[in-house]
């Protein structure tokens, strides 16, 4: 699960070919390769740090920001501390008490939660409203159009819209969710 928030933090806010050459970046960086993450570890993240390389390493080299880069130490230093573990985030915790516990790392808001819920812990009632991609998805397939740019759905302004929409998956939201991500690069 280090791996993954990890790639998860690395990829934030990036469209998807962006992310995937800074995560490629992030594992040359370790010595680490897509087929073979071992590499990639707490104890190497907080090395980097400690050696001063945070900012010719991470940031130059793999092209991650300040908070990204804050994020990923924050994180490595939770794992190093048992704060966050696997047998916590992919043991038998609720979704409410992991979101609780990666809410309370520094630089991990809801998007990095719900992306982890959906993707690595495979939960099954996950609702991101928080990406845009899932609203997106939610807009065009249902030709739902709302309040943000483009006539795009708005988190805020249109949650309760997106909440009905989706409230027939109850309680498994995650396949709705899947097919969102499937649905937002159609074009109308």
């Amino acid at each position: 699960s280090f791996r993954s928030l990890c790639q998860i933090v690395s990829g934030q806010h990036l469209d998807g070919s962006t992310a995937k050459i800074v995560w490629g970046r992030l594992l040359k960086v370790v010595d680490a390769k897509e087929e073979d993450v071992s590499n990639l570890t707490p104890e190497r993240i907080l090395s980097i740090v400690e050696d001063g390389d945070t900012e010719e390493v991470l940031r130059a080299f793999a092209g991650l920001s300040t908070a990204k880069c804050d994020s990923l130490t924050a994180i490595a230093t939770s794992f190093r501390d048992g704060v966050l573990c696997d047998e916590f985030l992919l043991g038998d915790a609720t979704n409410d008490e992991i979101r609780s516990r990666l809410l309370s790392i520094k630089g991990l808001g809801p998007w990095v939660v719900d992306m982890f819920l959906l993707f690595q812990c495979h939960r099954a009632d996950v609702f991101p409203i928080d990406d845009p991609a899932f609203r997106n998805g939610t807009s065009h397939l249902w030709g739902v159009y709302g309040k943000a740019a483009d006539w795009g759905l708005c988190r805020t302004r249109n949650e309760q819209v997106i909440r009905d929409l989706h409230r027939p998956f109850a309680p498994y939201r995650s396949i709705s969710s899947y097919y969102m991500y499937n649905c937002c690069g159609k074009k109308r």
